[in-house]
């Protein structure tokens, strides 16, 4: 048995608990307590204490940790499980300021004071996983970029218990100002505490959280990726872990692109009408070959800008289909956009090795990415091509294969969607076709290749197999 004053220092040692430790008890008297622990032991020993000394009735806490003996250092280090309880008064060895307790009024008192004892020892492995354990998890709290917060669910409220730099970081509150505080009350924006007094509710009930909150800083309001996760101590109280990452900057940038991407798309389309218009109208009034082929030229350069801003407004609406995967059927959606596409290319052949039927993982995207390729082998080859798609199951892929024997894609094209080289000015393609195959195949977790051999092109999408599709 020891007991602590309200500085964590002994103030009486037992003999059994000096033995622990291979001293003696006068050695132990007036010693911090943190002295006599490993690295790193001592926070979570000093909050069961603070913990006893909080309460308003008799309560113990419980915690492990690692005797090491006078001086510290990890060498030689006993795991150990101890309990604390409240001090119950009167003096305690032999009193006075020279035993380390602070002024006579608190050892006459023993206010702040608590009763510790050794409640048994931790097997070696056991201590050993701990020490393992504590190492991992502080690595993690410290370096972490996101904002972490350690708290205990009170009554209703979230009170923090430890906070890791990133916190410190984002939120702009240091540590010892929020230490022991409400978490809400320090975060949650007035208008988000049904909210967060939701998420305390599923905390205290041992169920995670995962959601996109807003959240008040130092510096304003910031919009955060928020998860929340349940642990237990054994010890029969509540606590958590909440998560934030920043994502402000991402959500306004998305936006902002959303926003310039409609003004852009629909004064695009409403511009070039108005070019395309005036093209053919000369073209219907001059008499002039060379003013006629001007104006043709003007007018196929128009059709070309819609073109784009129609695929353009394609490509944002798939991008911004949130909506988790589903299972489609990659033989009948292949089917369907080759069906869809014989009568407007009536000399293209098209050649199909497809199974019966072959489940996938990526949604009806799918059939927008698939028309991009077809679409690809089509626009840019002699009117008499061929087009030969084959699929098959390959373990957990499933692979789709669109070949042409046209003239295949051109150099800065595939260099920019399918290469490693970084998107200049002058190296970016000049389509978003091939942007969309990419996009919709890599955010179902494919891959995109592109191969040219003996006069064939090919690009190969690698999709997830539905579970049910699986050998």
């Amino acid at each position: 048995m020891f007991v602590l004053d309200a500085a964590g220092v002994v103030v009486h040692a037992g003999e059994g608990f000096a033995a622990h430790l291979g001293t003696d008890t006068e050695a132990l008297r007036g010693r911090p307590f943190s002295d006599l622990l490993a690295d790193g032991d001592w926070p979570e020993v000093r909050e069961a204490a603070d913990a006893v000394r909080a309460a308003s009735g008799w309560e113990s806490r419980r915690c492990r940790c690692r005797l090491s003996g006078v001086g510290g250092g990890a060498t030689g280090a006993v795991g150990v499980e101890i309990e604390f309880a409240p001090y119950p008064g009167g003096e305690v060895g032999s009193g006075g300021a020279g035993d380390g307790s602070g002024d006579a009024d608190s050892v006459a008192t023993g206010a702040g004071r608590v009763v510790g004892a050794v409640c048994r020892e931790l097997p070696e492995p056991a201590a050993a996983r701990l020490h393992t354990e504590r190492d991992r998890f502080d690595h993690l709290f410290d370096l972490v970029d996101d904002a972490v917060i350690e708290f205990e669910i009170v009554g209703v409220e979230p009170i923090i218990r430890a906070v890791n730099p990133g916190f410190e970081a984002v939120f702009g509150y240091d540590a010892a100002e929020v230490r022991g505080e409400s978490l809400n009350d320090f975060i949650v924006p007035p208008n988000a505490d049904d909210e967060a007094v939701d998420f305390d509710q599923r905390t205290a009930d041992g169920k995670a959280n995962h959601a996109i909150v807003t959240r008040q800083t130092a510096w304003g309001r910031r919009e955060f990726l928020y998860r929340g996760i349940p642990y237990s101590r054994g010890d029969g109280r509540r606590y958590g872990f909440s998560i934030y990452s920043d994502i402000t900057g991402q959500r306004r940038a998305r936006e902002h692109l959303q926003v310039l991407q409609r003004v852009l798309r629909h004064n695009l389309r409403n511009e070039m009408n108005v070019v395309l218009g005036m093209a053919e109208e000369i073209r219907e009034t001059t008499a002039d070959p060379r003013v006629d082929h001007a104006a043709a030229r003007i007018a196929q350069h128009t059709e070309t800008l819609l073109r784009v801003s129609e695929k353009a407004r394609t490509a944002a609406a798939v991008l911004d289909d949130q909506r988790p995967d589903e299972v489609v059927d990659a033989t009948a959606t292949v089917r369907a956009v080759v069906e869809s596409r014989r009568t407007r290319y009536p000399g293209a052949t098209f050649d199909l090795d497809l199974p019966p039927s072959l489940p996938v993982s990526v949604g009806p995207k799918l059939a927008q990415a698939l028309a991009n390729v077809v679409e690809n082998a089509l626009e840019h080859t002699p009117d008499d091509v061929t087009v030969r798609i084959e699929a098959a199951a390959c373990e957990s892929d499933a692979t789709l294969r669109v070949s042409d024997d046209g003239g295949g894609i051109p150099e800065i094209e595939w260099a920019a969607v399918f290469g490693d080289e970084d998107i200049t000015q002058l190296s970016h393609g000049s389509g978003l076709g091939l942007w969309v195959v990419k996009w919709v195949v890599e955010s179902a977790g494919g891959r995109v290749d592109y191969e040219r051999r003996d006069g064939w092109s090919t690009v190969q999408l690698a999709l997830p197999l539905a579970d049910e599709a699986r050998c």
